[in-house]
C-alpha cells in the first residue's frame, strides 16, 4: 500500500517513484532486527531501565525544540535531523513511558489506594515528555499516551475514584487546549463541517470521504485509486487507510481493522499468561500497555479517515509510510514477544532444553 499510495508522488518529488517503498523496506528490515534482538532480551531488564530510556526520551524531545536541530513541518515541529535521516521522538516517548508507568505500578501495587501512589506518581515523572509533546504541537500522541496510562492504571487496580476524577480533570484541560489555540480551533471547526472551507482546511478529509466512498464494497483495485494522485495530502502516510479503503473497498478496510483486532486479542492474551502463569505484575502492565498504545493509534487513525474525531497528526501502524515509527513500533513488538516467553533466563531455558 506504500508503494501504491507513493510512486506518483515519489515520482514528482525526486524523481524515483521507488524512493519511499525502498526507504519503507529499509528500515522494516532494520525494525525486524530491532525486534529479535528484543525478543531475546529478558523483559524484566526493561523494569531496570526505565527511567534511562524515559530520559533519554525526553532529552530527544528537547532538541526537537533547538532551533536548527528540530525540523518544522505541516505547522509541527516533531522531528530531528539525523544526516540524511530524520527521527521522531515521540514514537519513542510513547513507549518510554509506558515502560516506566508499568514499572511504578509494580512497585506500588500495595499503596495504589493512595491518590500520591496511584495517581500522582505515574503523571509526575512523565509530565515533561507529555508536556513537550503538546509544546511540538503533539496532541494526537499526547492523548494516545493518556488514555494508555488510564487503562494500564484500571487494569493496576487503581480506585475508580481517582480514575473518575482526573479523567474530569484532564477533560476541561483538553478542552481548554482544543479551544484556547487558533490551530485547534480550526481543526476543530473543520471537523464540525468540512465544507465551510473545502479547498482548504476541509480538503483533505473531504478527499478522504471521496477515496472511501469511490472504493465502495470490493474497491477499485489495486493501484487504481485517485486521490492519491495529488488530491489526497499524506497519501501513503497518514491517510493511507483512505487509500485502502479506495483501492481495496470494505472489503481491505474490514481486512486491516480485523488484523488489528487479532493483535490485541493477542497482546492481551499475552499480559494475561504471564500474570496467570507467573504472577508477574509488571510483565502483564508491559504487554498490555504496548497492546494499548499500538491498539488506540490504530483506532484514532482510522477515526480520523472516517471522519469521526479532528485529525490528530498520527499514523496507521505498521502500515503508514514512516521510518522512525516503524523502528519503534517493531521495536516495542519484540519487547511484546519477550513478555510471552516469560521472565525466565534463555540461557538458563537453553540449558533446561539441552538437559531434557
Amino acid at each position: 500500500m506504500v508503494y501504491s499510495a507513493s510512486f506518483i508522488y515519489a515520482q514528482e518529488r525526486t524523481g524515483d517513484g521507488f524512493t519511499y517503498i525502498k526507504k519503507q523496506v529499509l528500515f522494516a528490515g532494520i525494525g525486524f532486527g530491532f525486534l529479535f534482538l528484543t525478543s531475546r532480551i529478558n523483559y524484566r531488564k526493561w523494569a531496570d531501565w526505565g527511567y534511562v530510556v524515559l530520559g533519554i526520551a525526553t532529552f530527544l524531545l528537547v532538541l526537537v525544540m533547538i532551533p536548527g536541530l528540530g525540523i518544522k513541518a505541516g505547522g509541527a515541529q516533531r522531528w530531528i535531523k539525523l544526516g540524511f535521516l530524520s527521527f521522531q521522538p515521540g514514537e519513542l516517548a510513547k513507549f518510554a513511558i509506558i515502560f516506566f508507568v508499568a514499572r511504578q505500578l509494580e512497585r506500588k501495587s500495595d499503596r495504589l489506594n493512595s491518590i500520591v501512589a496511584g495517581m500522582l506518581s505515574h503523571f509526575l515523572v512523565p509530565l515533561p515528555a507529555l508536556l513537550l509533546l503538546l509544546a511540538q504541537p503533539d496532541f494526537g500522541t499526547t492523548v494516545m499516551i493518556a488514555l494508555s496510562i488510564f487503562a494500564l492504571l484500571h487494569l493496576a487496580g487503581v480506585p475508580r475514584k481517582y480514575l473518575l476524577t482526573s479523567l474530569l480533570l484532564i477533560a476541561i484541560a483538553a478542552s481548554w487546549l482544543a479551544l484556547g489555540s487558533s490551530y485547534r480551533r480550526a481543526r476543530l471547526l473543520t471537523f464540525l463541517d468540512p465544507w465551510q472551507d473545502p479547498a482548504g482546511k476541509g480538503f483533505q478529509i473531504i478527499q478522504s470521504f471521496i477515496g472511501l466512498y469511490n472504493g465502495n464494497f470490493w474497491g477499485v483495485g489495486l493501484g487504481n485509486g485517485k486521490e492519491k494522485l495529488f488530491y489526497l495530502p499524506e497519501a501513503h502516510n497518514d491517510f493511507i487507510m483512505a487509500v485502502i479503503g479506495e483501492e481495496l473497498g470494505f472489503l481491505g478496510v474490514l481486512g486491516v481493522v480485523a488484523a488489528y483486532v487479532f493483535f490485541i486479542h493477542r497482546g492481551f492474551k499475552i499480559g494475561w499468561n504471564c500474570y496467570k502463569q507467573h504472577r508477574d505484575k509488571f510483565g502483564m502492565l508491559l504487554a498490555c500497555g504496548i497492546t494499548l498504545a499500538l491498539g488506540f493509534q490504530a483506532l484514532l487513525n482510522i477515526a480520523v479517515v472516517l471522519g469521526l474525531v479532528p485529525t490528530k497528526g498520527l499514523n496507521l501502524p505498521f502500515i503508514s509510510y514512516g521510518g522512525s515509527s516503524l523502528l519503534v513500533d517493531l521495536f516495542a513488538v519484540g519487547v511484546l514477544l519477550s513478555v510471552g516467553r516469560g521472565p525466565v533466563n534463555y540461557q538458563q531455558k537453553k540449558l533446561e532444553k539441552h538437559q531434557v
